[in-house]
């Protein structure tokens, strides 16, 4: 213990790098009062609270404890976001905003290393006096969060008087558009006047920008259309106006190159900001009609990060290259590459940047899985060489070979490092006919599957194996099992449809790459019954009252004649926590029970009373 202890904070911190969960963050720092000095700056760099009592109860900490919050560089706060357990909190629910707000004003005396700071509340405003300590209190705050609710804060709030911001979010909770504030007013006018004031004027260094609500009906953006950052980054946006005029109608702007009319529109804005590196377009594509593929060609070079509907892609994919003029000085008409009826036909158009920026792509909304659908994907995935991240989710419907798309996928994206994967309404594949298919991923590390569960299918650590023998260059996947009713938006909802049963797996291989170990974490909310047999009753959501268990083990994926693999026993099988040993305890359990009957109905006969016990 002592050279544990005599290691520098140094090699702690750099230990701390490599633990992505917070409980063995916790378990590392409560080994010695001396480790849990030297973890202080991992533990408490990104501070994350929910719920009034939690946030009272550490900001307290924070405010008494300079040495501790020293190290805080990150700080969330969702102050209404625990149901409320004891009657007597029901009383002050509604100035949790306001206690919290200044819990957090007495305790930013201490963040002086703060660098990041978000307020995710629902309806009610925090105190305004929190934005002002926290704007002269902490030099280093240079990312900022926050919400609009059921009240908008006042024009002269010290909100809209931070300076030379770095990241900017708001959020647009449903409070907002129930009492129609998205609509230009009187009362909405000057507060978001005072918002774009301070980030188009104060902020010129902007680099990430994130302007989201819970609604698709859209609010007016014509401000930030007009803006202009040179070091933006990151932009999400959703339920905003896009500005798409029709070239031809009444009040249309006129048309110049690319179809960019003379009014600041979202294309516009898109083609002045080239270091745009993240696109993340969160409104529903029924809401939010917005033409990408005006676009100029080598409008966004720099993108390697894009999340919306898949038709947003493909027209970002499919863009036109700028016409050229012919030796006689007639420009020569180029017909644009999305304008194509049939998706099966290759593009026309010419090759944009994104085939060699491209990275990240997400899908969050869920698509139709249709004859078409793996064709039109092949199509616009095959054109993004550089593709390493890939999440998407379809919904599954009657009649269709949804093992296409698994084709799909492993054809178009060979080079995938992480694919994140969501089948949902009806059951889809089977797990070996998965793994086969996963063979075509030979680079991938990391995989997230959910799916329903195909009639007759194995055991979850059975097709686990399967999965990791066929790509043993997987590092961590996990599978889970939806209920056959878990529809898209359920999946996808705030919190989301618990799984029936999810299990998390970590491969382990030897020097030479081949699989040896896999590391189970299993949950399920079946009823295990007694002395862990399975069967215990069917499977239920969690939502429904079903008790939810984890298991923990190893399963060895070495056959059973490897010289390595020590032979198992009876008691070893008996005791094993995979399914095997399930199996095996219940045979155990059925020819006990088997043993008594016999036992009983011999004894009966040597009495002689000649009573049959019936069983």
């Amino acid at each position: 213990m002592s050279s544990l202890e005599s290691l520098p904070t140094e090699i702690f911190l750099e230990v701390a790098s490599y633990l992505s969960a917070a409980s063995d963050l916790l378990q590392l720092s409560q080994v010695s009062r001396n480790v849990y000095a030297k973890m202080l700056p991992a533990l408490y760099a990104d501070v994350d609270l929910h719920g009034a009592e939690q946030c009272e109860r550490t900001l307290a900490m924070i405010e008494r404890s300079p040495d501790v919050a020293r190290h805080v560089r990150k700080l969330t706060v969702h102050p209404e976001h625990e149901s409320l357990s004891r009657p007597r909190d029901q009383y002050r629910a509604w100035d949790n905003a306001g206690v919290v707000s200044r819990c957090v004003m007495r305790a930013a005396r201490n963040l002086d290393a703060l660098h990041h700071f978000e307020w995710d509340g629902e309806d009610m405003l925090p105190d305004d006096r929190m934005w002002a300590e926290l704007r002269t209190r902490c030099p280093r705050l240079k990312s900022i969060g926050t919400t609009f609710g059921c009240f908008l804060p006042r024009p002269t709030s010290s909100l809209f008087q931070f300076d030379d911001l770095r990241e900017f979010s708001l959020t647009l909770k449903d409070g907002f558009y129930a009492h129609s504030l998205h609509v230009p007013s009187r009362e909405s006018e000057p507060v978001f006047a005072r918002l774009w004031d301070m980030l188009t004027l104060r902020c010129p260094a902007l680099e990430a920008l994130s302007i989201v609500g819970h609604s698709s009906e859209p609010s007016e953006a014509a401000r930030l259309y007009a803006a202009h950052w040179p070091r933006l980054k990151r932009l999400t946006l959703g339920a905003l106006v896009w500005n798409t005029s029709v070239p031809g109608q009444p009040g249309a702007a006129p048309v110049q190159a690319h179809g960019v009319g003379n009014a600041p529109d979202f294309k516009s804005f898109l083609e002045k900001h080239p270091s745009i590196e993240c696109l993340h377009l969160v409104g529903r594509p029924s809401s939010n009609q917005l033409d990408l593929s005006a676009l100029a060609h080598d409008a966004l070079p720099n993108l390697k990060e894009f999340s919306g509907s898949f038709a947003h892609l493909r027209m970002l994919v499919d863009r036109a290259p700028p016409p050229e003029d012919d030796p006689n000085g007639a420009p020569v008409q180029v017909q644009n590459a999305n304008a194509n009826a049939n998706p099966a036909v290759p593009a026309t158009g010419g090759t944009t940047a994104l085939s060699k920026t491209l990275q990240r792509i997400c899908f969050p909304h869920a698509m139709h899985l249709r004859d078409l659908t793996p064709v039109t994907i092949s199509r616009v995935l095959q054109s993004l060489h550089a593709l390493t991240s890939l999440k998407v989710t379809f919904v599954i419907q009657g009649g269709y070979d949804s093992n296409g798309i698994l084709r799909t996928i492993a054809a178009s994206c060979p080079h995938l490092l992480d694919l994140d994967l969501t089948c949902t309404t009806k059951p889809s594949f089977f797990l070996d006919a998965f793994a086969t298919h996963l063979r075509g991923l030979p680079r991938l590390r990391t995989l997230a599957l959910t799916l329903v569960r195909m009639p007759g299918e194995e055991p979850l650590p059975s097709g686990a194996a399967r999965i990791a023998l066929a790509n043993p260059r997987l590092k961590t996947f996990s599978i889970a099992f939806l209920p056959p009713q878990a529809t898209a938006a359920a999946v996808a909802a705030e919190p989301p449809m618990q799984p029936v049963e999810r299990g998390a797996f970590e491969l382990v291989c030897d020097a030479h790459g081949i699989p040896v170990w896999l590391r189970v974490a299993l949950w399920s909310a079946r009823g295990w019954g007694p002395f862990g047999f399975g069967g215990g009753g069917g499977a239920l959501p969690a939502a429904a009252g079903g008790k939810r268990r984890v298991r923990r083990w190893t399963l060895d994926l070495r056959p059973s004649g490897h010289p390595d693999v020590a032979p198992k026993g009876v008691w070893a099988l008996l005791v094993e926590r995979g399914p095997a040993g399930e199996e095996a305890r219940l045979m155990v359990f059925c020819l006990a029970l088997l043993g008594l009957t016999v036992w009983a109905l011999v004894g009966r006969a040597v009495v002689g009373t000649g009573v049959v016990w019936e069983v």
